[in-house]
């Protein structure tokens, strides 16, 4: 295997990873012969594993070419932004093969789509970055279009699967008949390093990692106490930033021929892969620099662990909008909620 694929390959299973798996096996066990379709909501912020759970479970059910026909039991797109029936039945369409998948009216495309849901054996539709349904700008769900998915569910009786931010949910809260059809949210969230079960978890997942990584590189241990808070603070506790920072560590090495790095390296490359945002910091409430480097070697001495946690918080997340009072540098606790904090 090339050595810059390394990360991509490592799949760790962790507890909300099995647990969303599970459901979705669940769901699509049952949704053959079931009275009415089955359907689940993937919910959680970017980054916290959605996709990743997504790719195994329909790699698990790939589509596969028969003697006379195409079978594809899990008919998986990503919704389009500001998405509308004509562009959301074409996109299945095409997903499907339909090389007319352009033609027609917007019924006569529908009927089409379930005709050929038909002859290639799909049990379920999953629609990824369904927060799309969501103007957030307006402030309004795209009404016709959540009914028109309803009544493709009800019809084709497929299982229906929903992926995506937290604001999808209001797709299916203002919609009674969506709402009356979706089990309870499957939620994907970030680990918190105050609860014991989390940061237990969190470093297996480094401790994964590190037996992957010392197969090809001379590397820090990440797993250690004091690496497994840098790496915490870091990405968030979000395991997707993990693996961005991995893979960049991996890709750096790589271009430049190390088989030994040190804790300067991790220092680059989270400088090259972690988006970083000017916010307010924990202590003042002042708009200032961003979190230091959390493998700068002086990192742990210069804030407390409960100040850096706060800026961990913010990793991944949008700057907060401003209000007058942040304008003029009021001052926060450094023990109010993350909430109040950041504006998440």
């Amino acid at each position: 295997m090339d050595i810059k694929h390394l990360v991509d390959s490592i799949l760790v299973p962790h507890t909300a990873f099995t647990h969303a798996l599970n459901k979705l096996d669940q769901c699509y066990a049952y949704a053959p012969g079931a009275s009415e379709p089955i359907c689940l909501a993937l919910i959680g912020e970017s980054r916290t594993g959605k996709s990743r759970v997504i790719e195994e479970f329909c790699h698990r059910h790939p589509p596969a070419r028969l003697k006379e026909s195409l079978s594809m039991p899990i008919l998986r797109v990503r919704t389009p932004s500001h998405p509308t029936v004509k562009g959301l039945v074409e996109l299945l369409l095409g997903t499907i093969g339909d090389p007319r998948f352009a033609s027609g009216t917007e019924n006569a495309k529908t009927i089409r789509l379930k005709h050929l849901m038909r002859e290639v054996s799909t049990n379920m539709v999953v629609l990824d970055e369904f927060q799309h349904f969501f103007d957030k700008g307006s402030q309004t769900v795209m009404h016709h279009v959540a009914d028109w998915l309803k009544i493709l569910a009800d019809e084709s009786r497929c299982a229906l699967v929903v992926a995506g931010l937290p604001t999808c949910k209001a797709v299916i809260d203002q919609n009674e008949q969506l709402a009356g059809r979706f089990a309870a949210p499957i939620v994907m969230p970030r680990f918190n390093w105050t609860v014991d079960e989390d940061r237990q978890e969190f470093i297996a997942i480094l401790q994964a990692f590190d037996e992957v990584i010392a197969t090809v590189l001379d590397c820090p241990l990440l797993a250690t106490d004091d690496m497994a808070f840098r790496c915490f603070c870091s990405t968030g506790g979000l395991v997707g930033i993990l693996s961005k920072f991995l893979r960049q560590l991996v890709w750096n090495a790589s271009v430049a021929g190390k088989k030994v790095l040190a804790l300067t390296d991790l220092q680059e490359a989270h400088k090259q892969s972690v988006w970083s945002i000017q916010r307010e910091t924990p202590i003042t409430g002042q708009s200032g620099p961003v979190m230091p480097n959390p493998y700068a070697r002086d990192f742990l001495k210069r804030h407390t662990q409960e100040e850096l946690l706060l800026w961990a918080q913010s990793v991944g997340r949008p700057a907060p909008r401003q209000t007058g009072s942040s304008r003029r540098g009021r001052k926060k606790s450094v023990s109010a909620d993350y909430n109040d904090v950041f504006g998440g």
